[in-house]
């Protein structure tokens, strides 16, 4: 884990629910001011769901946690084919230069492997005005000396891996 010395924590909205109470307790223990999370479109249960993104999806779900809600935005992008993850940066951005341009630092908390990918991604956005540390939580499923035990973990570490070396060297924002 690499943070930023930031007051802003930003949450990926797709991670699972098991990890929203980690993010809050990250939020209490840094005394961060504002957490704010990202996220795309739903590919998915959009026709149960009243929230039809996953930043609100976990917005809400930290609000049911009983997360203050004075202290969280949601912003979402409404890509939702291609470069999601970055696409939620370019809107974090977007919103931050808006509402907060005096942020110079932030934390991204996300799952996993794709904490690589994102801080890549997250920093590709962000330019050189927003530092972007990364708070990558483990994996439920597997763990990072065990990925290659299980068929979910060979698949998203794989899958993490190709898209890392994509992003670090093929990747060109439009």
């Amino acid at each position: 884990m690499e943070r930023e010395k930031a007051d802003v924590l930003v949450l990926e909205g797709f991670i699972s629910d098991y990890l929203l109470q980690d993010a809050i307790n990250e939020f209490q223990t840094n005394k961060y001011k504002l957490l704010i999370t990202t996220g795309t479109p739903l590919i998915y249960g959009e026709l149960l769901a009243p929230y039809k993104n996953t930043a609100n999806v976990a917005g809400m779900s930290l609000l049911k946690l009983g997360f203050d809600s004075t202290k969280l935005v949601m912003v979402g992008s409404n890509e939702i084919r291609n470069d999601r993850t970055y696409n939620s940066a370019v809107a974090l951005r977007e919103w931050l230069k808006k509402n907060r341009p005096q942020t110079k630092s932030l934390n991204l908390m996300t799952m996993g492997v794709h904490g690589a990918r994102s801080q890549l991604l997250f920093q590709e956005a962000m330019g050189d005005t927003i530092k972007v540390g990364i708070i990558s939580m483990k994996n439920f499923y597997y763990g990072p000396h065990s990925w290659w035990k299980s068929s979910k973990g060979a698949r998203e570490t794989l899958n993490e891996t190709f898209g890392y070396f994509y992003v670090r060297f093929f990747f060109r924002p439009y």
